[in-house]
């Protein structure tokens, strides 16, 4: 693999890895009311109820928004990534394909939203995988 490819690995990887911490730390200020909550068992045995499901209770949600999110294996699959480009390897294609259709199917149901921005390393790791396999 080119120089050229194994750096664009790393920078594929390196943007996931900071959508996925800005994503952390950004839901984190905005539900920062409701965390303490997550460690004294309030989430724990909350009431069950017919709609428990469709009406979550503000600490659930935050904790859904936060670190019950895609954030956190976005960024161990970004860690990945990286690893992959600093061995001078390319992930495989499914990789690349699997995180460009999480993205567009998040920004088509969730508009505006940063979703769309992980098309950005998906595609990076696609052409990494094509010029890969041309050389």
């Amino acid at each position: 693999m080119s120089s050229d490819t194994s750096v664009s690995v790393k920078w594929a990887g390196g943007i996931l890895v900071f959508l996925a911490c800005a994503h952390l730390v950004l839901t984190g200020v905005l539900s920062a009311e409701h965390i303490p909550s997550w460690f004294d068992g309030g989430m724990w045995f909350f009431p069950p109820g017919p709609d428990d499901l469709a009406r979550l209770a503000p600490d659930v949600g935050a904790f859904w928004l936060v670190w019950g999110s895609f954030a956190v294996p976005l960024g161990l699959i970004g860690a990945l990534v990286v690893g992959f480009g600093r061995r001078g390897e390319v992930p495989p294609p499914y990789l690349g394909i699997g995180v460009a259709l999480w993205a567009l199917a998040g920004a088509a149901v969730f508009e505006p939203s940063p979703f769309v921005l992980a098309v950005v390393p998906a595609a990076m790791l696609l052409a990494a995988r094509r010029r890969a396999a041309a050389t």
